[in-house]
């Protein structure tokens, strides 16, 4: 009986540490967040001034005539920028992507906005009504009369069904304006200069030819067989390009390490004293040869062009790979043929909107069927496999946000709550949110290159593959497991 009764004790004791502690953790956390927010933000604005080519690149190395919003050089000179410059702009200046995601970001922040304003002028102070009237002063702490924990009469629950229908509403309405909006973009960057002048606007992309059509005459008589009602201007079958993204790498290193040494050698507009050298072979900077740094890497540049045009020029006597890609008299036209082969499937092909190539993953588009579906198996198991692992370090948050329950059964911790109260509430409310942080930001680089590996040939194609795969490991390891 007397074992009962000091389990019993020991409960209550717990339980009264955990109300204490809960308030003094969150507390700690949020003043930490915003110290370390605020330090950021002071931080950037008095590096940002000094530090153009970091925070500013685009300003001096823009493409064209694509110069951003110039900010000031004063404390908060990005600011003005940030709030004036007109969506259209952003969409010429910064792309139809960048300017997509600004959107969604505001949208999130009018959303989030509007839903703490509802909670905040309504739920708290209702539940802080009611806790104040019915719960005793032993049973309620700062934290927890903000919340519905201890709210059980059905009369004061009806106002959070009312505000969850209201916040509900909100969020289809807002998601439904900004949705429209980006379809309006859309159509207006599908109607600007820049897209309608590029070429692989025009141009649709043809994936699986089978072997006895890679050629372009064989991507002309796939077209022919479909009958599309606009012909082609121009067809070619890709071809495998070998050493030539290694000699293009090549080709970018010259360039850079050209580039380095002019800019020091001409710093500030003025010509150096003495010209730049650079040690070829030797060891660990010994022996080897000294040669004048600006010669050097120029004659590197011009043996890399050479053989890049070389190589460029013998492509269409390499073996052909098993895409494509045929050009159209005019973008509408392209558009209206690709929407008519979407759901078809010419010789066994698939037929797109060929993407900007800059967008394209080159070695994963040469790949074929078999190889692709067995990278894709592989991928998923080790996918599956890097989830299952992940829910380990879940686990260990929801520990490590409890501490203050497992101060009945490990000593050392009920001494360091005993000794040092505010480390432990400290460690005990910021060390969970930086372990799930952590594995947070590893996770999606690692579904990342599975994705990759698993054959995606767009970037864009990756991006929308890792945002759904990751938002689906949120539900099924928060919601389901640990709501089980």
């Amino acid at each position: 009986m007397s074992d009962a009764t000091g389990d019993i004790g020991q409960i209550i004791d717990e339980t009264t540490s955990q109300r204490t502690l809960a308030p003094v953790a969150v507390a700690s956390q949020v003043g930490l967040m915003l110290g370390v927010s605020l330090a950021t933000v002071f931080v950037f604005n008095i590096l940002r001034p000094k530090n153009k080519i970091v925070y500013e690149p685009k300003i001096k190395y823009h493409v064209g005539n694509k110069v951003p919003p110039r900010p000031s050089d004063s404390f908060l000179g990005w600011v003005s920028p940030l709030l004036h410059t007109k969506e259209p702009e952003l969409v010429d200046k910064i792309g139809l992507d960048a300017a997509i995601f600004l959107r969604f970001l505001r949208m999130c922040r009018w959303m989030f906005t509007a839903i703490a304003a509802l909670t905040c002028a309504v739920l708290i102070p209702v539940n802080v009504i009611y806790n104040l009237k019915f719960v005793p002063a032993k049973g309620r702490d700062a934290l927890s009369m903000l919340t519905i924990r201890d709210l059980d009469k059905s009369n004061w629950i009806f106002a959070h069904v009312v505000v969850t229908y209201a916040i509900t509403l909100t969020v289809i309405v807002i998601v439904w304006y900004h949705w429209r909006e980006v379809v309006r973009l859309r159509r207006d960057w599908f109607r600007s200069p820049e897209y309608i002048q590029s070429f692989y606007a025009r141009t649709l992309m043809i994936t699986d030819v089978p072997k006895k059509l890679q050629s372009d005459e064989g991507l002309r008589a796939i077209f022919e067989s479909v009958q599309v009602p606009y012909p082609t201007t121009s067809v070619h079958i890709g071809r495998k390009v070998g050493r030539l993204p290694d000699l293009i790498e090549y080709h970018n290193n010259a360039v850079r390490d050209l580039e380095a040494v002019l800019v020091r050698y001409l710093k500030g507009g003025k010509i150096g004293k003495k010209r730049p050298t650079v040690r070829v072979g030797g060891f660990l900077g010994c022996g080897g040869e000294v040669k004048d740094a600006i010669d050097y890497y120029t004659q590197k540049l011009q043996r890399a062009e050479r053989a890049v045009e070389e190589f460029r020029n013998q492509i269409d006597l390499r073996k052909p790979e098993n895409y494509g890609f045929a050009s159209m008299a005019a973008v509408p036209y392209a558009h209206i043929v690709a929407n008519m082969l979407r759901h078809k499937h010419p010789k066994g092909t698939t037929i797109t909107l060929a993407p900007n190539p800059k967008d394209i993953v080159w070695k994963n588009l040469g790949k074929s069927p078999s190889e692709i579906r067995r990278n894709q198996t592989l991928g998923w198991v080790w996918l599956i496999v890097v989830c299952a692992f992940n829910t380990i370090p879940l686990l260990i948050i929801s520990v490590l946000a409890n501490l203050s329950s497992l101060t009945a059964y490990v000593p050392f911790l009920e001494s360091w709550s005993n000794a040092s109260p505010g480390s432990f509430t400290f460690i005990s409310g910021v060390l969970p949110p930086a372990v799930s942080a952590l594995f947070g930001w590893a996770l999606p680089i690692i579904m990342r290159k599975l994705t990759k590996y698993m054959g995606a040939y767009t970037h864009s194609r990756m991006d929308r593959a890792v945002v759904a795969r990751y938002f689906a490991f949120l539900v099924i390891s928060q919601l389901i497991i640990f709501t089980l």
